[in-house]
């Protein structure tokens, strides 16, 4: 039961981050996002509610594998759980870059 749980939090924790950066995306049409460090020229405030219902997720999913994967479980639903996100940033900020937007 531990795993499904876990992989339903995971889930919710998964999309909830990767809307955060479409958040980001359609707030600056325009512009590069930031890959790992740095912000965004608007940084709509929502961004942070997501994010947060995102970590609880992502966290709660971790707790429900822990018993069956291990403490690894931890670092494994945040890097996968990243991946989308991050996906949709290069393509974002390769999109900007193409149409010759802020560099």
């Amino acid at each position: 039961m531990g795993l499904f749980l876990g992989s339903g939090a995971w889930l919710i924790g998964t999309v909830m981050f990767t809307l955060t950066f479409q958040q980001l995306r359609e707030a600056n049409p325009g512009d590069k996002i930031p890959q790992f460090w740095g912000r965004p020229r608007h940084h709509p405030g929502r961004v942070y509610v997501y994010r947060t219902v995102a970590l609880f997720f992502l966290m709660l999913s971790a707790y429900f594998w822990l018993e069956s994967l291990g403490y690894w479980a931890l670092g494994l639903s945040f890097i996968v759980a990243a991946i989308p996100a991050a996906v949709l940033n290069t393509r974002h900020n390769r999109r900007v870059q193409a149409h010759g937007g802020d560099g």
